[in-house]
């Protein structure tokens, strides 16, 4: 049961980030079947006691801003969107089995530097990274999104208070040995908060311009700024 919450929300997380309508990924429907193949895939691995199958978040952020172009505010205009990386990279992991010894010499802070440097390289594309600088720079200096222009910026930080008590606990229960365990309990009770608690403190529209789809963010600051040009006609 853990593993199933784990691997769902892992795999449920990535998706939701990679397959962002923001991104501009064109093949459509073909990607619903991912978490189809990945669980029948990995009762196929369970039952000839292979390793499972679980979705790598960060390499597959990094995958699709190598394959993207975008404009210089940094949104994405185009994917190209390949098979052909995919097969030749896991194919190199493949591949890898045959030089064991000489991966066994590579010093461990090299490769933990590998995924330290993958994580730092995807930051920048994370709203939840970019508010956090924001308790470090003057109001004035904000970047313009469409929450530093229509929201406080006292609600803006109290959202990202909010998500941070709920890092900072999922951090503690998987770093702390005698709980770690529960590590995707505590994942999965982010779900509920956001659905349930969080509405409680902040306004629907403030939630959709903090977390909403980009979409959804223009089509509010569509309506908006309809809004405010009929009161200023009327």
């Amino acid at each position: 049961l853990l593993s199933f919450i784990l691997f769902y929300l892992d795999n449920g997380i990535t998706w939701h980030l990679i397959y962002n309508p923001g991104n501009n990924l064109q093949h459509g429907e073909s990607y619903n079947w991912d978490l189809f193949l990945n669980g029948a895939c990995n009762m196929v691995n369970g039952f000839l006691g292979l390793p499972w199958l679980v979705a790598t978040t960060v390499p597959c952020l990094v995958h699709l801003n190598n394959l993207s172009e975008k404009d210089k505010d940094g949104n994405i205009i185009h994917v190209q969107e390949t098979r052909l990386t995919y097969f030749f990279s896991h194919l190199l992991v493949g591949l890898s089995l045959l030089f064991l010894n000489g991966l066994k010499q590579i010093p461990l802070p090299v490769l933990l530097g590998v995924f330290l440097f993958m994580g730092l390289s995807s930051m920048p594309g994370i709203q939840f990274w970019n508010r956090i600088l924001l308790f470090f720079q003057q109001p004035l200096k904000y970047p313009e999104r469409p929450y530093t222009k229509y929201m406080e910026a006292k609600r803006i930080h109290m959202f990202t208070v909010f998500q941070i008590v709920f890092f900072l606990g999922v951090f503690f229960v998987q770093n702390t040995p005698s709980i770690a365990i529960a590590f995707p309990f505590m994942t999965l009770l982010c779900i509920p908060a956001r659905l349930f608690l969080a509405p409680k403190f902040f306004h629907g529209w403030e939630l959709c311009l903090l977390d909403g789809y980009d979409e959804e963010v223009e089509e509010w600051v569509t309506a908006k700024e309809a809004a405010e040009a009929g009161g200023q006609d009327n």
